[in-house]
C-alpha cells in the first residue's frame, strides 16, 4: 500500500500550528506530519485505524499513531490520518496569557437563532411525549465572521490546555481542508484504553458555574439533586452498559453520579471501569461500539439521529464526533468532540448542544447551550454578553 503526500502546508496563518496536538491528564502528544494513505472504502472504524498502521509499518513507520476525528452519524467520512513520529514526550503547554492581539468580530449568528431552537426543543418534547424518543440531544451552532485575522491555534490551544487540564484539548487540521483547524477542550473522556484495561467518564447534566462560591455550590448541589437531569444521566449510562457490556470480562458501573466541574460548568459524571475480553482489541474497535453516545445522540440512538438530521438546520460533521490517537498496540484516549470550534480564515465555528427529555424547558435547554458556548469564547478572548443577541 503506498502512501498519499502529507497533508499539504500552504502559506496560511493556521498552518503554523501543528497538524495535531494533544493534551490530556495523562498524555501530552503532538505530530508534525500526517500522511493519508488509501484504505478501502467501507472499513470498520478498528478497521480503518488497523490497515492506516498496516501501512504505515510497510512505510517504515512502526512507531506510528493513528489521529484524527470521527463524524457524528457514523455513516460519514471520517478524518483518521497516520502520525509517522508522534511525540508523545510533548512538553505540557505553559500559562500563553491573554490574547496577543484581540479577535475581530463583524458579525455572530445562531445557526438556528434562538427562538427556533426553543422551537426545535418544543417539537422534541412532543415527540417524546408522543413515544418516539427517550432522549435527544439538540445542537446549534454559533457563526462568528471575523473582521481582522483568525486567532492563533497554536495559542488557543496552549490557553485551553491550560485552563482545563482534567480535560482532552485538542487541534485537528483537517485533511483535504489546510485551511481549517478543529479545535476544543472536550471534559468528556470517551474511552481510554491501556492494555485489556479501558476507562470511560460519561457525562450529562450541566449546570453553569458561578463566581460566588456559596452560590456555584449550591448550583453543583442542585444538578445532584436533580430527578430530570439524574434520569437523563441515568438513560445514557445504561446505554453505554449495554454497549460495552458483550467486550468485557468485568464491568464495574457506580451506582450514582459524582458532581464534575470545568472551568466554567458543573456535569453529572459517572467513571467507569473495565477488563476486556479481547486484550488485542482495538481502543478504535471500542469507539466504534460506544460511539455516538446518548450525551451526543439520545435515546432510541438510530430514531434520535434521525430527528437531529431532520430538524437541526445544519450539518454536524466532526461536531459531537469523537477525537483522539491509538497506537501500534491499540491503546489510546478518545474524547467527545464537544466544547469546540472549527477555525478558519474568515469565520469561526462552534457548536454546542443540549439533552432534551420529556420534562424539558426549552428556554433553559437554549440557556445550557449559551452556557457551553463559553469555553471557547472565553479561550478566544470573547466576551459572551457581547453575543448575547446570538446566544
Amino acid at each position: 500500500m503506498s502512501l498519499a503526500a502529507p497533508l499539504p502546508t500552504p502559506a496560511h496563518p493556521l498552518t503554523d500550528a501543528s497538524p495535531f496536538r494533544w493534551h490530556s491528564p495523562e498524555v501530552s502528544l503532538s505530530a508534525g506530519e500526517l500522511w493519508t494513505p488509501p484504505v478501502p472504502a467501507g472499513l470498520s472504524t478498528g478497521d480503518h485505524g488497523r490497515a492506516l498502521l498496516r501501512a504505515a509499518r510497510q512505510a517504515g513507520a512502526p512507531g506510528a499513531c493513528v489521529v484524527g476525528a470521527l463524524p457524528f452519524h457514523p455513516d460519514e467520512p471520517a478524518a483518521l490520518a497516520v502520525a509517522p513520529t508522534p511525540d508523545r514526550a510533548a512538553p505540557r503547554p505553559q500559562p500563553p496569557g491573554a490574547p496577543s492581539r484581540p479577535l475581530l468580530v463583524q458579525d455572530g449568528q445562531s445557526v438556528p437563532p434562538a427562538a427556533e431552537f426553543e422551537t426545535m426543543v418544543e417539537r422534541a418534547v412532543q415527540a417524546i411525549h408522543a413515544g418516539a424518543l427517550e432522549k435527544v440531544v439538540l445542537g446549534r451552532l454559533l457563526h462568528l465572521d471575523l473582521g481582522g485575522p483568525p486567532p492563533c491555534v497554536t495559542a488557543l490551544v496552549d490557553r485551553l490546555a491550560v485552563r482545563h487540564p482534567a480535560g482532552f484539548t485538542f487541534a485537528l487540521r483537517l485533511p483535504g481542508r489546510p485551511d481549517r483547524t478543529l479545535v476544543g477542550a472536550s471534559p468528556e473522556l470517551l474511552v481510554c484504553k491501556c492494555g485489556a484495561t479501558v476507562t470511560l467518564r460519561p457525562m450529562a447534566g450541566t449546570r453553569a458555574r458561578h463566581p460566588d462560591p456559596r452560590t456555584d455550590g449550591a448550583l453543583a448541589a442542585d444538578l445532584l439533586g436533580s430527578a430530570k437531569d439524574r434520569a437523563e444521566h441515568a438513560v445514557m449510562v445504561e446505554a453505554i452498559r449495554s454497549a460495552l457490556a458483550p467486550l468485557c470480562r468485568t464491568l464495574d458501573v457506580p451506582d450514582r453520579p459524582n458532581v464534575t466541574s470545568t472551568a466554567t460548568l458543573w456535569h453529572l459524571v459517572t467513571p467507569i471501569t473495565a477488563e476486556l475480553r479481547d486484550p488485542a482489541c482495538s481502543v478504535l474497535d471500542v469507539v466504534e461500539r460506544l460511539h455516538p453516545t446518548p450525551a451526543v445522540g439520545g435515546v432510541p440512538g438510530a430514531a434520535a439521529r434521525a430527528f437531529i438530521r431532520e430538524h437541526e438546520p445544519f450539518a454536524r460533521g466532526l461536531f459531537a464526533g469523537a477525537v483522539g490517537w491509538c497506537d501500534a498496540r491499540g491503546d489510546g484516549e478518545w474524547a467527545v468532540t464537544i466544547r469546540c470550534a472549527e477555525i478558519g480564515a474568515q469565520a469561526v465555528r462552534l457548536f454546542a448542544g443540549a439533552g432534551v427529555v420529556g420534562d424539558s424547558v426549552p428556554a433553559l435547554e437554549r440557556a445550557e447551550t449559551a452556557a457551553k458556548f463559553r469555553t471557547m469564547l472565553d479561550a478566544l478572548g470573547l466576551d459572551a454578553r457581547t453575543l448575547g443577541g446570538a446566544l
